[in-house]
Formats: C-alpha cells, sequence, structure tokens
C-alpha cells in the first residue's frame, strides 16, 4: 500500500530505464507498459539521459495526491515494476481495482498504512538518521 505514495513526486530516469530500452532479449520495452506511456518515457528518457533528470511517476495528477496511481495502473502506466506488479499479482488486484474506484478508500486506507509505518522500529538519537537520499544511508 505504501506504493500508492508514488501518486506524488519524482524519480531519476535511472530507476526504471531497464523497462522502455533493455528488457529482456525478446523485447526492448516491458510488455506490460502501455506502449503510448513506454513512448512517452522513452522521449523524456532518452538512453544515456543525464541521471539527474527526473520524471513524474503520476503522469496523470502528479501533484495531488489521489487514486490516479491506481488507474494508471489498470492503463499500465505502472513506472516501476513492483508497481504494475500489484496488478498483474492476484493477491493485491482487488485492492488496486477498490482504491481506482474509491479516492475516500485510498486515503483512508493510505492514512491508517502510516500511522502502523510510524509505530515501526522508530530510532531515536545517534541510533537514527534523516535521509538526504533515501535510497542509501547518510
Amino acid at each position: 500500500l505504501k506504493t500508492g505514495a508514488h501518486t506524488i513526486g519524482s524519480s531519476h530516469c535511472g530507476r526504471f530505464s531497464h523497462r522502455i530500452h533493455n528488457f529482456s532479449r525478446s523485447s526492448r520495452i516491458d510488455p506490460t507498459l502501455n506502449p503510448a506511456y513506454a513512448m512517452e518515457l522513452r522521449q523524456m528518457c532518452p538512453e544515456n539521459v543525464d541521471p539527474r533528470i527526473a520524471i513524474n511517476m503520476d503522469p496523470a495528477t502528479f501533484d495531488t495526491f489521489d487514486n490516479a496511481y491506481y488507474k494508471n495502473l489498470i492503463e499500465g502506466k505502472g513506472m516501476f515494476t513492483s508497481d504494475q506488479q500489484l496488478l498483474t499479482d492476484a493477491r493485491s488486484r482487488a485492492t488496486v481495482n477498490l482504491f481506482a474506484s474509491n479516492n475516500a478508500a485510498f486515503g483512508n486506507a493510505f492514512a491508517q498504512a502510516m500511522i502502523k509505518l510510524g509505530r515501526v522500529g522508530v530510532l531515536t538519537g545517534n541510533k537514527g538518521e534523516i535521509r538526504v537520499d533515501c535510497s542509501r544511508p547518510n
């Protein structure tokens, strides 16, 4: 559910470029991606693009916290493989469909998940850190 946070923000091209340039020997583009969306991503993130270039994770409403992220998944517009797998995996498909059709259900579930996550393994003082880059320790 925390991937629902991908409804807002951006990602550097290098985090998903394998899906649009060299997915496999038989297909340069991940076949689970919407073809038109894949072409848009390729235009914004050509091969050997500057690694500082970042693209909105939600192409529909990138600056609004809403359920468009889930609607995008149904349309094959999940930027990351892990996002798109929420729809292709039978265990999470019903949740994707629910959240795509019900913004309030998504908002309530996200709030509850954030409350729970806020209580897990909180480190304080010199045992914890606020990361400058979430992908690696400072």
